[in-house]
């Protein structure tokens, strides 16, 4: 999951509903640049339209349509910072390998000219 769509589900999952003027006013950003990110996110099933929206509406949403976070969308956010964590765990450990490794190889060389001098 990618940085825009994991800020975008923490903030529907802090400040629940929001509609897209609202979210458009928290990121200051135009709300009809943040309807395709909108959309994305509810194709995926992450984010839905709030319960008091009539059924005649269908699949369209105004500026002021509520928009909330579904169950799904809660567990993909957490689903991400879990891999995230155990990404930068698993960099650290290879880091801290390689580092050594090169003290090792450097003291190697060290103990080798030592002995010949």
């Amino acid at each position: 999951m990618d940085d825009t769509t994991l800020s975008l589900l923490t903030l529907f999952k802090e400040r629940h509903p929001l509609n897209l003027t609202q979210l458009g006013a928290i990121l200051n950003a135009d709300p009809f640049s943040l309807s395709d990110s909108v959309h994305y996110l509810m194709s995926l099933g992450y984010i839905r339209k709030g319960v008091e929206i009539e059924p005649l509406e269908g699949d369209l949403i105004s500026f002021d349509t509520p928009l909330e976070i579904t169950y799904k969308g809660i567990a993909a956010i957490s689903q991400a910072l879990k891999e995230r964590k155990h990404f930068r765990h698993t960099e650290f450990r290879a880091w801290v390998t390689l580092l050594i490794a090169i003290a090792a190889f450097v003291l190697s060389i060290v103990s080798l000219c030592l002995q010949y001098i």
